[in-house]
């Protein structure tokens, strides 16, 4: 069970140096993944009055992509397990893979505010599919040792209140040395939402070509690493 779109790369999903920013490529797998959740969870009862958080990203980068560039996304859901739902995305143009990804989400129950259970009924609706990729383990740090303030912005919150998903990627952009064109594989765990928080930190650890991080307050919201080539 498969959906696709392809997209042509304009200049508002490009960094200054014409790579593609990591927030519009996750905006983008998002956007494929949407139509084809509506698609299947249309009227299903199991669904009222829950939702899909996000809640991890793993983004391996196979060739930049750059702007000017057409490219098709394709995912497919694989599997389900008690709360969390797995997907898996391919992105190809110019006759080969560009990049691949997997995204992890959580069945949030808006009623009780607290995570479901994913039912029966949802879990025939989607079946089950061969993963096309498996994403890395990846263990956090906590001995990181640089910090950088991040204020909050308005335009930062989206429908829900809180801080969009795709801003996270903008936020570990103010690492510096941050390089979208160099960039190998990112992975990015969510934990706890920014919603009234006037700022955050922006803590890091540099590598040689790898820089883990965790953007937190008085809680972590998220945490993960990101490798060069």
């Amino acid at each position: 069970m498969e959906e696709s779109k392809t997209y042509e790369i304009g200049e508002m999903f490009c960094n200054p140096k014409g790579f593609v920013t990591m927030r519009s490529l996750s905006s983008l797998m998002v956007d494929v993944s949407s139509r084809q959740m509506k698609k299947i969870e249309g009227g299903l009862p199991d669904m009222a009055g829950k939702v899909w958080l996000l809640y991890s990203w793993d983004i391996e980068i196979l060739s930049p992509i750059k702007k000017g560039d057409f490219i098709t996304v394709r995912t497919r859901p694989t599997h389900m397990k008690r709360f969390f739902a797995y997907r898996d995305f391919i992105i190809e143009g110019q006759g080969q893979v560009l990049a691949k990804a997997k995204a992890s989400f959580i069945l949030f129950d808006q009623i009780k505010k607290r995570a479901g259970i994913i039912g029966k009924e949802v879990l025939e609706a989607y079946g089950e599919s061969q993963e096309l990729y498996h994403g890395r383990a990846y263990k956090e740090i906590d001995d990181f040792d640089k910090q950088k303030e991040i204020y909050i912005r308005r335009a930062d919150f989206d429908k829900n209140s809180h801080v969009n998903n795709g801003v996270y990627f903008d936020y570990i952009r103010e690492i510096p040395g941050f390089d979208e064109g160099k960039i190998s594989y990112i992975k990015m765990i969510y934990k706890n939402q920014v919603r009234d928080e006037e700022k955050v930190g922006l803590f890091y650890k540099e590598s040689p070509k790898k820089v883990d991080f965790k953007i937190g307050s008085d809680i972590d919201h998220a945490y993960g690493v990101v490798t060069y080539v």
